[in-house]
């Protein structure tokens, strides 16, 4: 049983670490950031089983992390708030061209990174869009201001 609490516990700390980092991180991944994740696992491995390394405490605690996940995903279908707390809301960071300085800062986003994702989505200028919006994932969305005919 100790070994489920303690999965538990750690499932928590690393949700709460994963939307720590922000949604931007999510969608790109640095090469040190990719090693970060892979190493997590080892450091969290002693946590959460401290000395017990038999088979039936591994299959426990691999068992509380889907058993955890599963509930997440289940949880977030059946409740907005749910989805929202657990997963984020979409964030507006540009309008009419104009960037909201503070929801970028608050999202640890460069005008450099907001540019290079218009340019990707085919706006050569900011002026051009109308809304850029940081999903969930961390991708954006640009919605384009309509041509004056």
């Amino acid at each position: 049983m100790e070994i489920a609490a303690r999965a538990l516990v750690i499932y928590v700390f690393l949700w709460l670490v994963v939307r720590g980092t922000g949604k931007r991180s999510l969608a790109e991944l640095t090469p040190l950031e990719l090693v970060m994740i892979v190493v997590l696992g080892d450091l969290v491995q002693p946590g959460i089983t401290q000395e017990d390394m038999s088979i039936t405490g591994g299959l426990i605690a691999v068992s509380v992390f889907v058993v955890l996940t599963v509930f997440t995903d289940w949880l977030t279908r059946r409740s907005k708030q749910a989805d929202n707390l657990i997963s984020g809301t979409p964030v507006i960071v540009l309008q009419s061209g104009e960037p909201l300085m503070e929801r970028l800062a608050e999202e640890r986003l460069t005008m450099d990174e907001l540019k290079e994702a218009a340019r990707i989505h085919g706006f050569g200028d900011l002026e051009q869009v109308e809304w850029a919006i940081l999903e969930t994932d961390g991708q954006f969305s640009f919605i384009g201001k309509a041509s004056p005919q």
